[in-house]
């Protein structure tokens, strides 16, 4: 498939195209802190087009040009030109790269404490993420990211996740058991599904495709909006609703070009990441409710037994809550949950 071959060229060539693009896209008098300052950066993500997390990303870069009248602009570059999500954070990390609309994954691997936002149904529904996220815990999550160089600009959103496959329909947690079922490069969904007897693959985004094509993994968890914009249901034959956990999309910026910017410029780059999440979170809880019924047209659709999953998923909570226990605490006081 062409698009697949396109996928794995933009991917391979990525890594060092961040370097290259970078290189010409850093603001002139590095370090300055004046208003009139011009500056021209890159942001990336991995999404296809037409997924929320696009759409916002360009509206991000519209709202920043327009805020600072054209002196400060962002080309954005999607569909993992840049990269995987774990190549395109650490190049924010190191500077070469100033944005990326990432996933949580891939932060937790710097920043352990934000996998904590993905235990097995700590959240029902996205609205219950919102509140927490946008408050202290957080705010708390933020600072241990910036102690490792990421300014979280927002926690965008990255949804309920569900489970495809191509072996069977999944009903119970017996159901998965055995299967071979591809992840983000993210501890605690390995832990999740280890826990639920699978046999968890990490693999990036941008591979998924062809790798469920091939059968090289029986099938992969992720939002209804992710399913169909990557067309996922084209090579996968069962949906499960499991909502087994929920996902933040970290917004993020190096923190050395943060702290470079003038006092209004930062409120410029701020404002505009907050309204880019508030409307990249509408577009994805409008989608989902819609792509209940049309994915069901292509795959054959279950809505298993959440409490049976939720009984052979609490170990997750036992081994983070030893590692972190304040902060799992405060998670589920904030989330009004009891894991």
């Amino acid at each position: 498939m062409t698009l697949d071959t396109t996928r794995r060229g933009l991917i391979t060539g990525g890594v060092g195209a961040i370097a290259a693009l970078a290189l010409g896209a850093c603001g002139s008098g590095s370090g300055s802190t004046g208003a009139d300052e011009s500056r021209s950066w890159i942001l990336g993500h991995g999404a296809a087009p037409g997924n929320p997390r696009t759409i916002a990303a360009d509206q991000f870069a519209k709202a920043v040009s327009e805020g600072s009248a054209g002196r400060l602009t962002v080309q954005v570059q999607g569909s993992e030109q840049l990269g995987s999500d774990a190549q395109m954070l650490q190049s924010v990390k190191t500077g070469t790269l100033a944005f990326s609309a990432n996933s949580q994954g891939p932060l937790s691997a710097d920043v352990p404490q934000v996998g904590l936002i993905g235990l097995p149904f700590l959240f029902d529904e996205p609205g219950q993420a919102y509140e927490v996220l946008d408050g202290e815990v957080g705010d708390q999550l933020a600072a241990e990211a910036e102690k490792k160089g990421f300014k979280v600009l927002a926690w965008w959103d990255n949804g309920i996740r569900d489970i495809t496959n191509n072996a069977r329909p999944i009903n119970s947690p017996a159901d998965v058991e055995g299967l071979k079922i591809r992840t983000p490069e993210d501890p605690m969904t390995v832990d999740i599904f280890s826990a639920l007897g699978a046999n968890p693959t990490p693999l990036a985004f941008g591979e998924l495709y062809l790798a469920l094509r091939q059968g090289t993994v029986d099938g992969q968890e992720n939002p209804l909006t992710n399913i169909a914009s990557a067309k996922l249901d084209e090579v996968q034959k069962y949906l499960a609703l499991t909502g087994h956990k929920y996902e933040a999309t970290p917004f993020v910026m190096n923190l050395g070009e943060w702290e470079k910017l003038s006092d209004a410029d930062q409120q410029v780059v701020l404002q505009a990441a907050e309204d880019a999440r508030d409307a990249q979170r509408t577009m994805n809880d409008e989608q989902n409710a819609q792509l209940r019924q049309e994915l069901a047209n292509s795959m054959t659709v279950t809505e298993p037994d959440k409490e049976a999953f939720r009984e052979a998923t609490k170990g997750v909570y036992d081994k983070y809550g030893q590692q972190f226990p304040d902060l799992v605490k405060a998670l589920q006081d904030a989330a009004g949950s009891d894991g």
